[in-house]
């Protein structure tokens, strides 16, 4: 997609706690518009999965934030039940985070009956 001329990427987090709000911060470059967290896990009754929560809270609780206009933030779920994540989930991610009002709270790879 990049090939393609659009501005895509990708920041892996590897070490989730203690979350590292400066590095995250420092990873992000400043033309962010969008982001969508990803997690691994469901969290039943919360307002959001752990990482999306915290990356809600850092963007939320840092005054000197390095970019122009606060970036939007959708989170979801992904290989719950060690389902498969394709490229073509991933690019349904970026074809969501482009509309107008993205869909928070998803689940991809997971049909329920």
């Amino acid at each position: 997609m990049n090939r393609q001329g659009e501005r895509l990427g990708l920041v892996k987090v590897r070490l989730y706690k203690p979350f590292d709000a400066k590095a995250f911060l420092a990873a992000l470059p400043a033309t962010v518009k969008s982001i969508a967290v990803l997690d691994r896990c469901k969290e039943p009754g919360a307002a959001g999965e752990p990482l999306y929560m915290d990356i809600v809270t850092v963007l939320a609780e840092n005054a000197e934030l390095p970019f122009a206009v606060k970036p939007t933030v959708i989170g979801g779920r992904y290989g719950l039940s060690s389902k498969e994540f394709t490229p073509a989930m991933v690019k349904g991610i970026y074809d969501e985070l482009a509309k107008p009002e993205p869909k928070n709270h998803f689940t991809i790879a997971l049909t329920t009956m």
